[in-house]
């Protein structure tokens, strides 16, 4: 089987695509996103293949644990077991997700929180993470107070990640890295209401923490991979 790897900004657009928020069906974005037609051969979650129908009837959809489990092992360096969501869902991260608010299932905001919360757990550990959520979701299982949605706040750092990796080099002397973080922030144009100073500043901080712990995530895996040729 082929396995498939999504940048970050290519899960974004499939986050939009589930959540009906695009014209593009997610079979056609992962076609995109490989370059080739979809086969047998590759690793395809069977619940993308089905969802084709259900977007055409303009019906919500909602994802299993197993399916969030599965979306989230497309995307690059990303590592989920289904053992993992569900501890993380009933004990660590409870009041970050809250109950699946489509019945038996979770919306796709609350997958993308998921996404954001591993994103997060290579560098920091739990009641670190419930911290730094809080500055921008607010009360974290309760959507309806936050200051920017789970998506557009993973689509921002996927955004700045993937104008990084066109970089030639990346400096990590003297906070010009975060520096140069913080200016692709700036440049992104803002999906969501005009905030307070103060407010975006704080959620921009949360977001250059973000793109920190993805790229520690990255130079973890490169110095495992580099140990292993070596050994």
């Amino acid at each position: 089987m082929m396995p498939i790897q999504l940048t970050r900004k290519q899960m974004t657009n499939l986050l939009y695509s589930l959540k009906g928020e695009s014209n593009q069906s997610p079979s056609l974005i992962l076609e995109h996103a490989i370059g080739v037609s979809l086969s047998k051969e590759m690793q395809v979650p069977t619940f993308l293949l089905k969802t084709n129908k259900r977007r055409s009837h303009n019906q919500v959809y909602g994802l299993s644990t197993n399916e969030i489990v599965s979306l989230a092992n497309l995307c690059e360096l990303t590592s989920l077991k289904s053992t993992s969501i569900q501890n993380w869902i009933k004990r660590d991260i409870k009041e970050l997700i809250g109950t699946p608010e489509l019945g038996k299932k979770y919306s796709i905001e609350q997958a993308a929180m998921l996404l954001i919360v591993r994103d997060l757990k290579t560098v920091f550990d739990f009641e670190k993470i419930r911290n730094l959520l809080t500055i921008v979701f607010n009360t974290l299982s309760d959507r309806s107070d936050d200051l920017i949605s789970p998506i557009i706040f993973y689509e921002i750092y996927a955004t700045v990640l993937d104008s990084l990796e066109a970089l030639p080099s990346l400096s990590l002397n003297d906070k010009t890295l975060e520096k140069n973080i913080v200016h692709k922030i700036n440049t992104i144009p803002k999906k969501f209401s005009e905030l307070p100073a103060q407010q975006w500043e704080a959620i921009r901080n949360v977001l250059v923490i973000t793109v920190l712990s993805v790229l520690a995530s990255h130079l973890q895996t490169r110095a495992q991979v580099y140990l292993n040729e070596k050994s």
